[in-house]
């Protein structure tokens, strides 16, 4: 009989357990985050040269050629959205060289959301792999929502 009441109990916690992991995995939050890459050279031209994330849209598409001064997209803002659940995270990466000189100028541009445990704060950072661009400083939210500015991400030769 003691045994039975241990086996149930096991299986009350065990059950437990799974529906709170389930709870959790439901609770993902949507981000939004506002962005453009904006072409700093005084003379050339940038484009980009990765293909699209599926977490990213309103970047010009197909690729094209952003002249001195201009931005990807021409107006606007571009858009990185996506699912994040408490503890996790969610990155992007997007890729410009040089229109005319490809491979001498190449920035990977990474933006990465990632969730606190407790799903009460949402950090946006950005990275670059190349010190001749350059990327804003992190961003928190309390919601997710990083959609009161548009951060610029700098491409320059």
């Amino acid at each position: 009989m003691i045994h039975s009441l241990k086996a149930l109990a096991l299986a009350a916690v065990t059950t437990a357990g799974a529906l709170v992991a389930t709870a959790g995995a439901a609770s993902a939050t949507t981000f939004t985050a506002y962005f453009q890459v904006a072409n700093q050279d005084a003379s050339h031209e940038m484009i980009r040269t990765s293909s699209l994330p599926s977490t990213i849209t309103g970047l010009i598409n197909p690729p094209a050629a952003i002249s001195p001064a201009g931005t990807d997209p021409a107006s606007g803002h571009a858009v990185f959205s996506g699912s994040v659940s408490p503890g996790g995270s969610l990155s992007a990466t997007v890729t410009y060289d040089a229109a005319a000189n490809l491979g001498t100028a190449k920035c990977n541009f990474t933006m990465k959301v990632t969730e606190n445990s407790t799903g009460t704060d949402y950090l946006l950072h950005y990275s670059v792999d190349n010190g001749i661009c350059s990327v804003p400083a992190d961003v928190h939210s309390s919601n997710g929502q990083f959609t009161s500015q548009t951060s610029q991400l700098i491409w320059t030769y």
